[in-house]
């Protein structure tokens, strides 16, 4: 994997009464990445479109109970996980005026279904960072794997028409349809359809006059299940019954060096 070196902005400044450990860096007049989390609480604000992808990944896969932003930073130096703001600066002042790679914060950590913790680092493809971001990476990874935070690295392709980020952009809104979108009426029918093996997507919309834009929810909801990590949700896609099986939603792997 290559490993340029990217140009990363200034991170911003929290406020006196912000409760979290890091602010997202300011936009200098850009245009600010948001995206809706209920596993994260509500609204997002995140620093790339790299982030907002990866937040929606968390967003849609089952093994994630809740999602947090920028939780919270890694001392490298004192080799603990400091939760808030007041900790943070204890550290800093503990530390005077030592300069050098003192801190690392992760983009996202996750309280998964079994109650274990995981937490995230975002890059985009071609800008994944130089010898020494990757080293101070380690060091954090290390304090925080002590801590029971085990750390992924995501590196999100440059290619938007890749599968994962165009699927994405499908599913997750699906899931909020699903309530009003389906039936037992539908879900028997698409069952039915496929209980001799797979299928073509166009053939099983055509059969059940199903329209194209309920196949998202249909594969969200575990009522079909696809290969969503390689190909496209179109006419083409080959489609089962997954019997509530969420597994091809496990999506976060596939863009894990």
């Amino acid at each position: 994997m290559s490993r340029t070196s990217p140009s990363y902005g200034r991170r911003g400044r929290r406020s006196a009464v912000d409760s979290g450990i890091r602010g997202t860096a300011s936009t200098y007049g850009k245009a600010r990445f948001g995206t809706y989390s209920e596993k994260a609480g509500g609204h997002l604000v995140v620093e790339s479109d790299a982030e907002r992808l990866v937040a929606q990944l968390l967003t849609i896969d089952p093994r994630v109970r809740s999602l947090k932003q920028q939780p919270f930073t890694v001392d490298l130096v004192g080799e603990r996980l400091l939760f808030t703001h007041e900790d943070v600066s204890e550290a800093r002042r503990i530390r005077g005026g030592r300069t050098g790679d003192l801190e690392y914060t992760p983009d996202f950590a996750t309280v998964q279904t079994d109650g274990l913790q995981r937490a995230y680092e975002v890059k985009l493809q071609g800008f994944e960072g130089d010898d020494r971001y990757w080293a101070k990476l380690e060091r954090a990874r290390e304090i925080m794997e002590a801590n029971c935070y085990p750390l992924s690295t995501v590196v999100v392709p440059s290619n938007e028409r890749h599968p994962v980020l165009v699927n994405v952009q499908l599913l997750k809104p699906a899931i909020l349809r699903a309530k009003e979108c389906l039936t037992p009426d539908i879900v028997e029918q698409v069952e039915r359809y496929c209980a001799s093996g797979r299928v073509l997507q166009r053939a099983l919309c055509i059969e059940l006059q199903i329209p194209t834009g309920l196949i998202p929810t249909l594969l969200a909801t575990g009522v079909l299940q696809a290969d969503v990590a390689h190909h496209h949700i179109c006419a083409t896609l080959e489609l089962s019954a997954a019997y509530g099986d969420l597994s091809h939603l496990f999506l976060i792997e596939e863009l894990q060096p």
